[in-house]
């Protein structure tokens, strides 16, 4: 059974994959990367959708890697011959990066996007394996953009994530023994990275993780708001085009299936615990609403690396 590994310096490498989950192994760094086809039509996923958490921020909210992602996403991101369209993301390490994880979030495994050089790319969550071929939905755009907002990483910590979301190319069996290690809700993540706005992404943390954090220090629960920003702005408060919207219970609602829609007002924040849930279904009269979003969970050995500030703040 051959596996797939994440590499911090932003490659992505496949193998042959068996049916049913499995985990993301160790793999040969060396390994020969391959040439590139246009993403196909996503597949029952054969790996867990495990991602390893570590984009910086100060990469992603670079203002001109924001417009040149934007700029990628109005066509297909590949020409006729596989590789590339022209992108400014090429010149500098931090733009490519940010290239790296977004053929990560946006092609399915087995897809890969050849850059000048020999360089390959390779797709894995599959949220918008169509973008080979054409411009982003507004749709494709919220969910690809949901991926890398987890993928944010302020504390330069590299943790594994387990991405959920109400997305086929998401949908693993829990029962696998690839997320038996995975016990702590941590966030959710929503919004459009691809909008010409100050602020595009939006993110609540689960009352599980409050608990947790709160059991390590008791200044955390005051220091959550800080908490989440540092992990997804890092040391670019300024540029950082995130919101914290409080705890998911009071800016999502959950429906049978337990997917969620989740509204861009900071409920928690400016009604309280007992209003909150009340005027939840009104969201869309007063900020837009998403019903792409991705919630992580993680080890619980990782969340002490991912909050470090915890207490200290």
């Amino acid at each position: 059974m051959s596996t797939i590994r994440y590499v911090m310096a932003g490659l992505l490498v496949g193998g042959v994959f068996t049916v049913g989950c499995v985990g993301a192994d160790e793999a040969p760094a060396d390994v020969d990367e391959l040439a590139g086809d246009a993403a196909e039509a996503p597949l029952r996923r054969t790996i867990a959708p495990i991602g390893a958490n570590g984009m910086s921020p100060s990469d992603f909210w670079d203002p001109v890697n924001r417009a040149s992602l934007r700029e990628l996403g109005l066509d297909a991101i590949l020409d006729e011959g596989g590789a590339l369209v022209p992108t400014p993301l090429l010149d500098t390490a931090g733009g490519r990066s940010v290239l790296d994880y977004t053929v990560r979030c946006a092609l399915s495994e087995g897809a890969t996007v050849s850059l000048p050089g020999g360089r390959t790319l390779y797709g894995s969550f599959g949220l918008a394996p169509e973008w080979a071929e054409r411009g982003l939905t507004t749709s494709e755009q919220r969910w690809v953009s949901a991926c890398l907002f987890q993928h944010l990483n302020g504390a330069n910590e590299h943790v594994e994530i387990l991405l959920e979301g109400h997305h086929s190319s998401l949908e693993c069996p829990r029962e696998e023994e690839p997320f038996a290690g995975f016990n702590v809700r941590d966030a959710t993540m929503f919004g459009n990275a691809f909008l010409d706005r100050p602020i595009v992404a939006y993110a609540c943390i689960d009352p599980e993780l409050a608990g947790v954090l709160s059991g390590l220090s008791l200044s955390c629960p005051l220091d959550l708001n800080l908490l989440v920003l540092e992990r997804l702005c890092g040391h670019t408060p300024l540029l950082c085009g995130v919101s914290f919207v409080g705890l998911c219970d009071l800016a999502c609602t959950e429906d049978a299936n337990g997917d969620q829609t989740c509204g861009s007002f900071a409920l928690a924040a400016v009604l309280g615990p007992l209003l909150g849930p009340l005027v939840a279904p009104t969201y869309s009269l007063v900020a837009p609403t998403y019903s792409e979003t991705i919630r992580t969970e993680l080890h619980d050995r990782d969340i002490l690396p991912l909050y470090g500030s915890c207490g200290l703040l």
